[in-house]
């Protein structure tokens, strides 16, 4: 499914009609990526998904180890019970099961078709990042690609009339993707001086390519006269009120030394811009009474995420906590992102 439009428009839409509230059901059955795998020693380290401790070791033997502590129905406090968990470690990440035991299968873990399968990038290239909002909203605001014209404009290129300027998304049932196009934006100031990119105005591809059960995204952008690296972040929810952003740079899909050192140290900036946005966001979905959004058709991938989200609320508040055959990781993703895998 598609949706393109050319132009900002004048006129707002509601779409009140959703029955968006972030962060009143849990999605189980995915995995989480939860830590760095350098990060990981024989000295446990604490982890929460959805409020639920996780804590992960690595042993002499170099294997992944993860217990998750919990009450059983009618436990007193002082028996609470540690319970070995799934757990997995690919593309340089720790990942942890959250759901049903039986269910669990590494074949579910996404995909990154830009990093090492059985590696992690090197410190300076990766990091974490803490929003104060539920992780609905942090992928909300990420699908959102017209939001980096106003809050990441230092780095991305303010918002500027483009020559062209179109916004389109595709989806599965586990799945968004948001492609925006833009012809003669302007350079931005990092750039400029930064990179040292003299051209006034250039061609842009943006993506967004978020998981909805993980929260885990993809996010890269291909400029005419600048390069680019993509992005891994793992949007894990920690509670309604906290979400940690695990990130890692695919450093290998440029060949500047320069760019692949400087643009990570980018990071926490980047961060902090979307926190000053998401802080104040969170509670007006979660303190207050319903009221109505209001959209533009440029927000046509969020409000399909919406609605993807909430079809999975359904599916799971039914029993269902299956996947799709196919609609995890799509097999062109690499190709749409103009990405390699590195050896």
């Amino acid at each position: 499914m598609q949706q393109t439009g050319t132009a900002f428009p004048a006129i707002e839409t509601e779409a009140s009609d959703l029955g968006w509230r972030p962060g009143e059901f849990i999605l189980r059955n995915a995995w989480f990526a939860v830590a760095h795998s350098p990060d990981i020693t024989d000295r446990p380290v604490l982890r929460l998904v959805h409020s639920r401790p996780f804590r992960i070791w690595r042993a002499a033997d170099g294997q992944i180890h993860a217990s998750s502590s919990r009450l059983k129905a009618g436990d007193a406090f002082d028996k609470v019970r540690a319970e070995p968990v799934p757990v997995s470690e690919r593309f340089g990440h720790v990942w942890v099961w959250f759901g049903n035991v039986e269910d669990a299968d590494t074949d579910l873990i996404p995909d990154i078709p830009f990093l090492a399968f059985d590696r992690a990038p090197p410190a300076y290239a990766r990091g974490f990042n803490y929003f104060h909002s539920t992780y609905e909203l942090v992928m909300e605001n990420i699908l959102d690609l017209t939001h980096v014209d106003f809050v990441h404009g230092s780095f991305r290129g303010a918002s500027h009339p483009a020559e062209e300027d179109e916004v389109r998304f595709e989806s599965t049932s586990e799945t968004v993707t948001m492609i925006r196009t833009t012809r003669g934006k302007p350079t931005s100031q990092y750039q400029r001086e930064v990179l040292g990119v003299t051209a006034d105005f250039q061609d842009q591809t943006l993506f967004a390519h978020v998981f909805i059960r993980s929260g885990m995204c993809f996010l890269h952008s291909r400029y005419s006269a600048a390069p680019s690296i993509p992005l891994m972040q793992t949007n894990t929810p920690e509670s309604r009120t906290l979400t940690r952003a695990n990130y890692a740079f695919g450093i290998e899909q440029t060949t500047s030394d320069h760019y692949r050192r400087t643009w990570p140290q980018t990071a926490s900036m980047i961060g902090e811009q979307d926190e000053s946005v998401l802080r104040p966001q969170n509670p007006r979905y979660l303190d207050e009474a319903p009221r109505p959004d209001f959209s533009t058709r440029f927000d046509a991938a969020g409000l399909h995420y919406r609605q993807r989200h909430n079809a999975l609320v359904e599916r799971q508040k039914a029993g269902d906590f299956s996947y799709a055959p196919g609609d995890l990781n799509a097999p062109g993703l690499a190709d749409t992102l103009g990405v390699f895998r590195p050896e």
